[in-house]
């Protein structure tokens, strides 16, 4: 009889949770194995077998939130480039808040980052900005700029945004909520706003 495997998927599942957890909130060098297995209630050998290594856990840890980004964040195009703009937007909004733990592993410092690695990295984020600013400049809907000089500016807007949220600040350092102003509002207004001083 073939022995049971001890070491399965759920276990890599529950590893992977946990790393991710420990990077979001603390940044790669905070993840040892001794921490990891502690938390996970398992062992080293476990995670030797499931991921080789515990750079191959942070290589999978970084691959995860990439993958989950790109699937998330993907517009097809339509008629209306700018309302395409404002749905990336919204979907990178919407994924930060859905994957709080994920969003500093996309998007925070790595070990060894490079120029070139940041690029390819953020390619998911780049790559369809860019594309969705040159059809809205296309069009004739925004002007008088580079696209690349739009997206930043644009980009800039949205993960500060989404940063400031995530970590809380937007709903309890300023005033609006109580007056019945949601965060959602107010990301639309930024939205609009981000766009104005481009507008045709």
């Amino acid at each position: 009889m073939a022995r049971p495997r001890v070491h399965d998927e759920a276990l890599a599942q529950v590893l992977l949770e946990e790393a991710t957890r420990i990077v979001g909130l603390e940044g790669p060098d905070a993840l040892s194995l001794r921490r990891l297995t502690q938390s996970a209630g398992t062992s080293t050998s476990a995670i030797y077998s499931l991921y080789g290594s515990r750079d191959a856990l942070l290589a999978a840890v970084y691959q995860r939130a990439l993958g989950s980004f790109g699937e998330a964040t993907v517009v097809s195009p339509t008629e209306e480039p700018l309302a395409d703009l404002f749905t990336m937007g919204v979907l990178y909004r919407q994924w930060a808040l859905d994957h709080p733990q994920m969003f500093p592993v996309m998007f925070g410092r790595r070990p060894n980052d490079t120029a070139a690695s940041i690029r390819e990295r953020t390619r998911s984020t780049v790559e369809p900005l860019l594309d969705g600013v040159q059809r809205c400049l296309d069009a004739g809907i925004l002007k008088g700029a580079h696209p690349g000089t739009i997206a930043s500016q644009l980009w800039s807007s949205v993960h500060g945004f989404v940063t400031l949220e995530l970590d809380g600040l937007l709903a309890n350092a300023l005033p609006g909520e109580e007056q019945g102003i949601t965060a959602q509002e107010h990301f639309e207004t930024l939205l609009r706003a981000s766009v104005a001083h481009w507008r045709a």
